[in-house]
């Protein structure tokens, strides 16, 4: 019978190392975040630091399936899991699966920084001895609780996810956030390379990156203000406008076919192909959405647009991570102009390269 959690080797996977059944120096530890893109990406950094503290530990992310071949490879995961929550049967039958799937790994720790009962029910009935999370959803089933404090919006989701790793690890030191960087997928490149090229945008050639799109509604900014960010930044260098296949019907209206120097690639790359899109370009302009956060996982500078007072939706906690990021944030969506979206992207390519455009 085929496992619930096929494996996904990394290129960096090692012998696991021997210790006591601590979690500072266990030999074998499970991380798991099985929700979307931006918010397993934000949890890299707390999963790496967990590494970083035993070095000689074996480190197991467990994630959705679509993210498993993307965060293969990564420098300091040995291994990636996949997990579909969504599948049916009910939770409980998951859980039931999901637990006899990991006991066999003999799992030392386990981390889950997104509280399901699901999960929580698995890691328990897998026999890990560490079991840390939040305390709600059936928290009981955890040795190690913290309060789920994120609704408040007084941090970063990143230092959400380290102070659930100090929980059980002690406190870290300040700069103890690891950078991730998503490795470099020559084959992905080389599509990429050749869609651009289909275009008229050829290996070298500077581009801005634009995803309009968004899975909340409250976050998208308007596809016609969009339209004119298109037009305006197309006459200083071409536009690749990405998204989702849910985006496809909405495509027109930000990048009509024809439009000198922009490029429709909506609903036409997969999530690799996305990493080394964005990897390639000077700059990404989005809504608060994932590829925010792939973007800066790959290194590109990014300009990001929020509207809204709630600080638990709000660039606090859901900024991009790292330096070299732009957040343009108001009341709503609808009060953030055309012009200063395009003066904070002209802002961000003169620093980078003021000869482009």
């Amino acid at each position: 019978m085929r496992s619930p959690v096929p494996a996904f080797p990394s290129e960096n996977s090692r012998k696991p190392g021997t210790g006591p059944g601590t979690i500072g120096d266990c030999p074998r530890l499970l991380f798991i975040r099985t929700d979307r893109l931006g918010e397993t990406l934000l949890a890299l950094p707390a999963a790496l630091a967990l590494r970083a503290a035993s070095p000689g530990a074996h480190l197991t992310l467990l994630v959705q399936p679509g993210l498993q071949p993307l965060l293969a490879g990564v420098p300091g995961i040995d291994e990636v899991l996949a997990y579909d929550e969504t599948a049916p049967p009910q939770w409980w039958r998951r859980a039931l699966r999901l637990g006899r799937a990991l006991r066999p790994r003999r799992f030392d720790a386990a981390v889950i920084a997104n509280p399901k009962k699901e999960l929580h029910l698995a890691v328990w009935l897998a026999g890990i001895p560490v079991r840390a999370g939040y305390g709600r959803k059936w928290g009981g089933l955890l040795t190690h609780r913290v309060p789920d404090r994120k609704a408040l919006g007084e941090r970063h989701e990143v230092e959400y996810n380290l102070r659930l790793v100090e929980a059980v690890l002690g406190p870290l030191a300040p700069a103890s956030a690891p950078t991730v960087r998503l490795p470099l997928r020559e084959e992905a490149k080389g599509r990429v390379l050749q869609r651009l090229a289909r275009h008229g945008v050829q290996g070298t050639d500077p581009f801005l990156a634009v995803h309009p799109w968004t899975s909340n509604p409250v976050k998208r900014w308007a596809s016609a203000r969009y339209g004119e960010l298109v037009r305006a930044m197309a006459q200083r260098l071409p536009v690749v406008v990405i998204g989702g296949p849910e985006a496809v019907g909405w495509a027109p209206d930000v990048a009509p076919a024809g439009q000198p120097r922009v490029v429709n690639l909506v609903g036409g790359l997969s999530l690799s192909e996305l990493a080394e899109l964005l990897r390639a370009a000077r700059l990404l302009v989005s809504n608060d959405s994932g590829p925010v956060h792939l973007a800066a996982a790959v290194g590109t500078p990014t300009v990001v647009l929020f509207g809204g007072s709630s600080p638990a939706a709000g660039p606090r906690r859901w900024g991009p991570w790292g330096d070299g990021h732009t957040v343009i944030w108001k009341g709503s969506m609808e009060e953030i102009t055309v012009d200063e979206v395009v003066a904070a992207a002209r802002d961000v390519l003169d620093a980078r390269d003021p000869r482009a455009g």
